[in-house]
């Protein structure tokens, strides 16, 4: 079960999405952090990676970290 964040537009005329991290799949090696700082997170006190709930998210960025995942668990859920 992955970390939700906040619903918002994906595309227009897609209806909603929001990029969800699979927990159970994550490996914790920061490629996602790396790639997209501004919406992945490594939350230190609950040890796991989360997303970040933002009013609206970076897609070229967060497919890039989709695409370069080595345990490809992200993905975009629908809201």
């Amino acid at each position: 079960m992955g970390y939700r964040a906040v619903t918002v537009p994906y595309a227009e005329g897609e209806g909603l999405k929001v990029p969800v991290i699979d927990l159970g799949e994550c490996t914790y090696c920061d490629g996602c952090i790396e790639v997209c700082p501004t919406v992945f997170r490594k939350n230190e006190a609950a040890g796991y990676m989360e997303v970040i709930d933002l009013a609206v998210y970076p897609v070229e960025e967060v497919d890039e970290a989709i695409k370069n995942c080595p345990a490809d668990c992200i993905s975009w859920e629908e809201g």
